[in-house]
């Protein structure tokens, strides 16, 4: 089975096209603005006239300008192509790709961290997000991961069994407020 990956929940972009699990061609876009003028064509580059089976989209928690892009163009490519769509948490993958059984796993957004606990490989409560003062207290109490390398390939394998979704119920996860919703709440 051919599986498109599509990773944009911080700044960067992360395409791959899995054959069996492994790795046929990727595209790793690191550090560019307005990467909405790269998505589409990183992933044409990646696959390269190959047909895939189906998509897996990365739905945040993290930036919210490339969560939302990801999901769209994962959105959109599963309804027009009719494939089947699976996403996944940013801090899912930070836990799939760890090799330890407990963990508290953090994403920065420069304001802040969004925080996942895991046991086992099952989320112990609902995704928060910390202040960085507040998470300084909590970081020093507490053995928070932030820096994990990704295994695209071991995640991918760990969500083999999920069944996909329909594609207009993926979303993607935001958990704090955006400026307009936080103004709005302070009327």
């Amino acid at each position: 089975m051919k599986v498109l990956f599509i990773d944009t929940h911080l700044f960067d972009i992360n395409i791959m096209l899995f054959d069996n699990y492994q790795i046929v061609s990727e595209r790793h876009i690191v550090g560019e603005k307005h990467n909405s003028r790269f998505l589409l064509p990183s992933i044409k580059n990646v696959c390269d006239g190959n047909e895939f089976d189906e998509i897996v989209v990365v739905n945040g928690p993290g930036s919210f300008t490339g969560v939302r892009l990801g999901v769209t163009v994962a959105k959109t490519l599963a309804y027009t192509l009719n494939k089947p769509i699976k996403s996944i948490s940013s801090l899912d993958i930070m836990n799939y790709s760890s090799d330890d059984n407990a963990h508290i796993f953090s994403i920065s957004d420069g304001n802040g961290y969004f925080i996942g606990e895991y046991n086992q490989n099952s989320l112990v409560k609902e995704y928060y997000y910390l202040s960085n003062n507040d998470y300084q207290q909590f970081s020093n109490s507490n053995n928070v991961e932030t820096d994990v390398t990704i295994d695209y390939e071991k995640v991918l394998k760990a969500l083999q069994n999920r069944e996909p979704e329909n594609p207009h119920s993926v979303n993607p996860i935001y958990i704090k407020l955006i400026g307009v919703e936080n103004d709005k709440k302070n009327k």
